[in-house]
């Protein structure tokens, strides 16, 4: 009797337990290198989308995570959040970043760049998208800064905000990247301490801008159209 009872309680708790709903959902995929593992978290109408990088800079590791909002009556809210961490892992920055017209199903943790390890350096950017999150040296003083997307963009290709590393490791917006040049700079020329961007204007033309770094500043120093046409046809008679 005393072993039929135990039995029956037994059923009773399974049953309760398998009629439980999570709090949360967690899918992970398909393991990748050590500390790459993405991981998609769906909670109370939030999506997250997650992954830590330690192969972008040789200085810093990033933790990358991208949200999604709705509560069913706003609109869709998007931003990401990256923190900084150094190769011991101790947090050295954490900031927000908003991002507009990019849906958790268009978000891809592989679409990353860095001109500091080599990482997707070489891989294409067609419409001048050159990655989500990409680590480069944009102010030429030989530190990891970053970019990341912050709007899908135009015809001319997405736009991006740019985060300067400071001295005490922690890093700021640069504003007049974000504000005027916008989009991410097809060239980084170190010699000449400038940013080129090119920009589609039209069927048969691209805008080219440069950009030189001036004391603490940035100043635009020229700015021209080239007309892509009429480029292919003369090298079509050549």
């Amino acid at each position: 009797m005393k072993i039929a009872f135990g039995f029956l309680a037994v059923l009773v708790l399974f049953f309760a337990c398998s009629d439980a709903k999570p709090k949360y959902v967690a899918v992970q995929k398909s393991p990748t290198p050590k500390q790459r593992i993405d991981t998609v978290y769906v909670k109370d109408s939030v999506v997250s989308k997650e992954r830590l990088y330690d192969n972008l800079s040789k200085t810093q590791n990033f933790k990358l995570t991208y949200f999604e909002k709705s509560d069913g009556k706003k609109p869709l809210q998007h931003f990401w959040t990256i923190v900084i961490y150094d190769k011991k892992m101790k947090r050295l920055d954490s900031i927000v970043q908003p991002v507009y017209v990019l849906l958790s199903s268009m978000v891809d943790l592989n679409n990353v760049r860095s001109y500091a390890t080599g990482i997707n350096e070489n891989m294409q950017a067609p419409d001048n998208y050159y990655g989500d999150f990409v680590v480069a040296d944009f102010n030429f003083d030989a530190k990891n800064d970053f970019a990341i997307l912050n709007d899908m963009g135009g015809n001319g290709g997405p736009f991006y905000s740019f985060y300067i590393q400071q001295q005490d490791k922690t890093f700021s917006s640069d504003r007049f990247l974000q504000d005027s040049m916008t989009y991410f700079p097809t060239k980084i020329d170190k010699q000449k301490q400038q940013l080129v961007t090119y920009v589609h204007a039209g069927v048969c033309w691209v805008g080219e801008h440069k950009y030189e770094k001036i004391g603490n500043g940035w100043k635009q120093v020229s700015h021209k159209r080239i007309d892509v046409c009429d480029d292919t046809k003369k090298s079509g008679k050549n």
